[in-house]
């Protein structure tokens, strides 16, 4: 299967609360007089922080009839397919060890959002996300020690994963398919002269780069990796998931240090430990990170705009570095 951009729903298209829909299916996990008792963002670092979306994933907690209480989190998703495709994937990556969570209910769409707004209650797994966000050293440290191990965990269940049912809905990406989608989608963009020779240049590195595709879960995030106790507990999160290069994912610690949000990772070293780690070159990595930042440049950035004027100088500042790298001028 070729890859194919995410397709983003219309906002209006997707839950933006929870409702009596939404807790009906939640309470339905659990069984007759079962009922929630609260209701919080499972991901508080990140709630109201430049997402419309920002109150999914849910944390929901459960009381049974008897007294007893459980944790579940409910999920939407604002990319056409991505719950679906993880509901598949799920039960397989349990099969094969990975500790992932369980479905309670779902996937199901929200009968006032017929053409979107899936939704999927699943298990609570123990542990703490990766420290990212407002993280002190030492455990921006953690961070970068167990995320190399994280990924390659992931990379290691490639052909199991590529043997399995769940393999036809899961689709395969490569640089070219990548850099041909950025041409393809056009705007502005591509009559900015840096950007426009960057794409030109980059076709034939991108070309040369013969690392297979890897099965990964498409989003390097470390809040989708679980720890406890300086181990790894858990994998979160496989709406992206597909098979890609093993590093262009990292890309985005590098596009987005620009924010406030992002500057941990930059500060830690965070993407070249892992390239360390990983025995790539600063010169191979180029090619995978210009390639980030023209997608970075494309759907979240104006040409001309002044509230993105620190992301666009950003941007184009490692897009030329990188360039260099190649032994080519932006």
């Amino acid at each position: 299967m070729t890859w194919y951009w995410p397709q983003l729903r219309d906002s209006a298209l997707v839950p933006r609360r929870v409702d009596e829909f939404q807790r009906s299916l939640v309470v339905s996990a659990f069984g007759c007089g079962s009922r929630i008792v609260e209701e919080t963002p499972y991901r508080p670092d990140y709630a109201n922080y430049g997402s419309s979306y920002t109150c999914y994933p849910l944390r929901v907690t459960v009381e049974g009839p008897g007294g007893s209480v459980a944790r579940c989190v409910l999920k939407t998703d604002r990319f056409v397919g991505g719950l679906s495709r993880e509901a598949r994937l799920l039960p397989i990556l349990r099969e094969l060890g990975l500790n992932v969570p369980r479905i309670l209910a779902g996937p199901v769409v929200h009968p006032e959002y017929p053409r979107g707004g899936e939704l999927l209650v699943l298990e609570e797994l123990s542990g703490e996300p990766l420290a990212f966000v407002g993280a002190d050293l030492d455990a921006m440290d953690c961070t970068c020690r167990l995320l190399p191990r994280a990924i390659r965990r992931l990379h290691e269940l490639t052909e199991a994963v590529r043997a399995s049912p769940a393999a036809e809905a899961l689709p395969a990406r490569t640089l070219l398919d990548e850099l041909d989608e950025i041409s393809r989608l056009g705007g502005p963009w591509l009559a900015h002269q840096t950007f426009a020779g960057a794409i030109e240049r980059l076709r034939p590195a991108l070309a040369s780069i013969e690392t297979p595709l890897v099965f990964t879960n498409g989003d390097y995030n470390v809040t989708n990796f679980l720890h406890e106790g300086g181990r790894l507990t858990g994998w979160l999160d496989f709406t992206h998931a597909c098979f890609e290069d093993p590093h262009v994912g990292l890309g985005k610690f590098v596009v987005w240090s620009y924010d406030r949000g992002w500057t941990a990772g930059a500060k830690a070293g965070l993407v070249e430990r892992y390239l360390y780690d990983q025995n790539v070159s600063g010169r191979e990595y180029a090619p995978r990170l210009a390639l980030r930042c023209l997608r970075l440049l494309q759907t979240d950035c104006s040409l001309d705009g002044d509230d993105d004027a620190r992301c666009r100088e950003f941007s184009l500042g490692i897009l030329q570095e990188c360039m260099g790298c190649l032994g080519t001028s932006g």
